[in-house]
C-alpha cells in the first residue's frame, strides 16, 4: 500500500503505485439518473477490483451508513486496458455535490468550492503516472427538465461529442459510425465541465472530451448505456462486459425502492443511492 497525500486529497494505492505509461482516464459519476453511465461504466470494469480509492474532507458523503454492506465514502480508480494494449484508468465516482436544477446564480455557488480541489489534487497526482487524456462519461440531465427547453437536446441512439481543448468546436453528434456537426449547445452539471475543463488545463497533453449520451424520465435506461459502449468500444477499442451490463441492468429493473439500490454481482456488492434526479 501507498498513500499520497496533496493538498485535499489522500490517494490509497492498493498494492504499490503504477508505473508511468501512457494513460487515458475515463469519467463516470454512478449515480446519474437513469442509470446510463453506472450500467456503461460496471460493464468497462468487469469484475476487476480498485487499484486506488481517494479521500477527501470535501466530498459528500451520508451520514447514516448500514451493515453489512456499508456505503463507501470515497472516489475508486481502476485499472484496464484497451483491445491494442493502451492503459485506462476509470474514475467512479459514488455521489457528487448537489445541485439544484435551475439556470439562476444564486444557486449551485458552493458546486466549484467543493469540487475543484478534489479534481485538480486527483489530475496532479495521476499526471506523474503518465495521464494523457480524459473522457467524462455523462448524459443530458437537463433536457428533460422546462427550464432548460432552450437548450439543444441529444437523441436516444445519438451521442454528443465536445472536445474541451477547442472551445470554438461545435458540439457533433454521432449516430453509429456516422458523424454530423451539430448546432446546438447543450447544458452541463458542474461535475462535468469542471473535470474537464481542469484537465485541459493543468495535464501537459491536456485532452479534454464529454461524451454525452440521450436522458429521459426512465429509471433505467439501458439503450443510452447500449449507445455509450458502443461508442467507447469502436473508438476508444475498450472491451466491456456485455453479460455483466444486461445483469446490472436487469437488478435495476427489478429493485422497488427508488431511494436505494443494492446490487450484489458474484464476489462483489455495490450499494449506492440512486434517486429521480442526481446530476
Amino acid at each position: 500500500m501507498k498513500i499520497e497525500q496533496r493538498m485535499d486529497i489522500d490517494m490509497v494505492w492498493v498494492d504499490d503505485a503504477p508505473k508511468n505509461e501512457p494513460t487515458n482516464i475515463l469519467v463516470y459519476h454512478q449515480e446519474e439518473h437513469g442509470g446510463a453511465t453506472a450500467m456503461a461504466g460496471k460493464a468497462l470494469i468487469g469484475k476487476e477490483t480498485p487499484i486506488a480509492k481517494v479521500y477527501s474532507k470535501l466530498m459528500t458523503v451520508p451520514a447514516i451508513n448500514y451493515m453489512p454492506s456499508p456505503l463507501w465514502p470515497e472516489y475508486r480508480i481502476y485499472e484496464t486496458r484497451s483491445m491494442d494494449g493502451q492503459r485506462w484508468f476509470v474514475i467512479r465516482i459514488p455521489r457528487c455535490h448537489p445541485v439544484e436544477i435551475t439556470m439562476s446564480d444564486r444557486h449551485n455557488v458552493n458546486n466549484w468550492l467543493y469540487t475543484y480541489p478534489i479534481v485538480r489534487d486527483i489530475i496532479l497526482v495521476l499526471n506523474q503516472y503518465g495521464a494523457r487524456s480524459l473522457t467524462y462519461m455523462t448524459a443530458d440531465l437537463f433536457s428533460i427538465h422546462d427550464e432548460f427547453k432552450g437548450y439543444g437536446r441529444i437523441k436516444h441512439g445519438h451521442l454528443g461529442v465536445f472536445n474541451f481543448n477547442n472551445i470554438e468546436e461545435e458540439v457533433l453528434e454521432y449516430f453509429g459510425d456516422k458523424r454530423s456537426e451539430h448546432g446546438s449547445d447543450f447544458a452541463l452539471t458542474p461535475n462535468v465541465w469542471i473535470w474537464c475543463n481542469t484537465f485541459a488545463n493543468f495535464n501537459p497533453h491536456g485532452f479534454s472530451r464529454v461524451l454525452l449520451a440521450a436522458s429521459s424520465p426512465q429509471f433505467v435506461d439501458l439503450d443510452a448505456a447500449d449507445t455509450l459502449l458502443n461508442y467507447i468500444q469502436n473508438h476508444y477499442h475498450l472491451p466491456y462486459d456485455e453479460n455483466l451490463l444486461n445483469q446490472f441492468a436487469s437488478q435495476l429493473e427489478a429493485a422497488t425502492d427508488l431511494s436505494l439500490v443494492k446490487i450484489d454481482l458474484e464476489d462483489e456488492q455495490d450499494e449506492f443511492e440512486f434517486g429521480e434526479f442526481t446530476p
